[in-house]
């Protein structure tokens, strides 16, 4: 009996080891499996985008090719061409305004402004303006007496009309000079021109783009 005992035990203690060596098989297979999945997951090629970067990456390209796009049209876009002599627009400038005059008048001898030159001619703050409206006789270039005189008697009788009151100037676009230096604008007095009093009383005519004889 003792014999059949001690068989019985070794057989049991093998038994229990064996088991105990099956038992952690599985363990060893299942850490082995994990760290060769994290050795091929390190070592996989990077696949495509996903998700919001690839649709962020796919807006952009398209946003590129768009403008490309408006670049090549604008570029096959005719060009207006100027023809041969003519030139760019320039900007014309404004003229100056000049200011409202009550003062008095006088004949340009001593005084230097505000003052009668002759029948069409005036200093008025500082500028040498023309009456754009009206010719009237020459004094220093008449070419004859009846001229002369008929010049004197105009540039009195404009020094008078301004002397009535308030007196507004006018650029008159389009007008020649006319006389060297002399800006050519209308003169108001009281919203009407003082041209057309001095035409009126017959010691000016409309003026037609170039001074005419009063010696006939």
């Amino acid at each position: 009996m003792a014999k059949t005992t001690k068989r019985k035990k070794r057989t049991s203690t093998r038994r229990s080891a064996g088991a105990r060596k099956g038992g952690m098989a599985p363990w060893y297979v299942l850490g082995a499996a994990i760290v060769g999945g994290m050795l091929y997951m390190d070592n996989m090629p990077p696949g495509p985008e996903k998700g919001a970067s690839a649709v962020r990456t796919a807006s952009i390209e398209r946003k590129d090719k768009d403008s490309r796009k408006v670049e090549r049209r604008e570029a096959a876009l005719p060009r207006p061409k100027l023809a041969v002599g003519e030139k760019k627009a320039e900007a014309v400038p404004m003229p100056e305004a000049l200011p409202a005059f009550s003062g008095k008048w006088f004949i340009c001898t001593t005084q230097t402004d505000y003052c009668v030159l002759d029948g069409s001619t005036i200093l008025y703050a500082g500028r040498k303006v023309r009456l754009a409206d009206i010719d009237v006789p020459a004094i220093d270039k008449a070419r004859c007496e009846a001229e002369r005189l008929r010049g004197g008697d105009a540039k009195l009788r404009l020094r008078e009309i301004l002397n009535e009151g308030n007196v507004t100037l006018v650029a008159a676009r389009g007008a020649g000079a006319g006389k060297t230096g002399a800006a050519p604008h209308l003169v108001l007095r009281g919203g009407q021109s003082v041209g057309h009093r001095l035409v009126s009383e017959g010691l000016a005519r409309p003026w037609n783009g170039q001074h005419q004889s009063w010696c006939g």
